[in-house]
């Protein structure tokens, strides 16, 4: 159902139904007020009578006189015994002679109906000539007034259906006010697919705010949208220039192989070697990547606690020692000093920066850990070639290599960093770079302190 028939159908009905409350406390507030009305003038008269027929007692006067003299032009009365028998019967219409309703000492009123006639009636206790307590009631045909309740019924239902047709046209004529502009704003988007790819729209000032930030949210999204687009054709086109130069390397040494692989030794143990470094280097491209995939789609999965961060790095040292038969230094200012980070992450992000300070580097690896209260510093330093200042900025773009030459020689892909940088957002560390060229280069990495939660503990 579209937005426009929405909210003309709601508020349509919602109207109606307050419209249609509202006419029926009308109808029947006014209802209820005009037979009390009545009612209070019955009683009125009724306490008239009862003081002149008293009067009449006190005189000799015969008291039926006095019932006659008050007679209803439309109406009946009568007063009737302990035993519910008529002692006195006076009505205008003869049908009404049948109407009666129980002895009561009681005061009381009420409205009631007797054949196609409604009645507003009241019953008085009344001393009669005789002295007993009689029971005299009081009967007045107010049909004129269900006359009256009827027309004014027709009025509130034709007023109800008068008021239905103006809201409904009238919520019509608002609602295409209100849609028109979405209307308009979505042509323009349905319109960006028959132009340039992510167009982005015009923001128009004449708008509401709502649909100027509608519009402005679009033009965010198109940008992000042509931003990823074209990160995700740079990484394509960088991974099949990656992979492309081993395999051709393997297809070139495949094909002499197959020319001299079985008449020139050298060949063969050439063939073999560039083949197997080939394959490596494959490998780990292929590794390199779906690790970045893996990262960046957030199914890493994360548990950030306080962990003891000098004891994880000097055990990560102690391994990478041995494959790399180099030394790795590691020295803090506090043993014991607890970091709020996920250790499997961790480790991978550790593992990467002394990994790079081994392939740029052929000097010892030092890495440096600084308590400083609320925030632990690990500086990953190497004393190799540097990175140029002008490329600092770029080396955690994917693919990104400063020296490519040298890149190929250790065996880089250009996706370590950008992967580093993943890991470290999962685990809210702050990377910072400080190189020079010729001297080394230093990788400091700060997190959270883990003393807050043991603190909190």
């Amino acid at each position: 159902m579209k937005l426009g028939t929405k909210i003309q159908l709601y508020t349509t009905v919602m109207t109606l139904l307050v419209v249609i409350i509202i006419n029926l406390f009308v109808y029947y507030s006014y209802k209820q007020f005009s037979l009390n009305a009545e009612m209070g003038q019955l009683e009125n008269r009724g306490f008239n009578i009862m003081q002149e027929i008293q009067n009449a007692n006190d005189n000799d006067i015969n008291a039926e006189a006095v019932l006659q003299a008050h007679l209803l032009s439309d109406g009946y009365m009568t007063v009737i015994d302990s035993e519910n028998n008529p002692v006195v019967r006076i009505a205008t219409e003869a049908e009404y002679a049948n109407i009666s309703m129980p002895y009561s000492t009681s005061q009381y009123a009420e409205a009631m109906t007797h054949g196609p006639n409604h009645f507003v009636m009241v019953s008085l206790p009344i001393i009669w000539e005789n002295g007993e307590v009689y029971d005299l009631q009081i009967y007045e045909n107010v049909q004129f007034l269900h006359e009256t309740f009827e027309i004014l019924r027709w009025i509130l239902l034709l007023s109800t259906a008068i008021i239905f047709i103006v809201i409904f046209l009238l919520n019509r004529i608002i609602t295409n006010f209100i849609t028109q502009p979405i209307n308009k704003l979505i042509d323009r988007m349905n319109r960006t697919d028959t132009t340039s790819k992510y167009s982005m729209l015009e923001v128009d000032r004449k708008d509401t705010k709502e649909l100027q930030e509608l519009s402005a949210a679009f033009n965010n999204m198109m940008e992000e949208l042509k931003v990823h687009d074209e990160n995700q054709q740079a990484f394509i086109m960088n991974a099949s220039h990656e992979l492309k130069t081993p395999i051709t390397v393997i297809s070139s040494y495949s094909e002499m192989l197959k020319r001299f692989g079985k008449t020139r030794e050298d060949v063969l143990d050439e063939s073999i070697h560039a083949i197997s470094d080939e394959a490596r280097r494959m490998k780990y491209l292929t590794e390199q990547l779906l690790s970045f995939a893996k990262v960046n789609t957030g199914r890493e999965e994360v548990s950030r606690q306080p962990t003891r961060i000098v004891k994880l790095i000097r055990d990560i040292a102690v391994r990478l020692e041995t494959v790399y038969q180099r030394e790795v230094d590691v020295c803090t200012n506090n043993e014991a000093v607890l970091a709020h980070v996920d250790v499997n992450t961790f480790d991978q992000l550790m593992k990467i920066f002394m990994d790079n300070a081994y392939k740029y580097s052929s000097d010892a690896i030092a890495v440096e850990v600084h308590d400083h209260g609320h925030s632990v510093e690990v500086a990953i330093k190497d004393r190799g070639i540097g990175i140029p200042k002008e490329d600092i900025d770029h080396i955690f773009t994917r693919f990104y290599r400063v020296d490519k030459a040298r890149a190929r020689k250790t065996g880089g892909s250009g996706l370590g960093l950008s992967i580093a940088r993943e890991l470290a957002k999962l685990n809210g560390i702050e990377i910072s770079v400080d190189s020079q060229v010729d001297v080394g280069t230093t990788f400091r990495l700060t997190m959270e302190s883990g003393r807050n939660d043991e603190e909190d503990n």
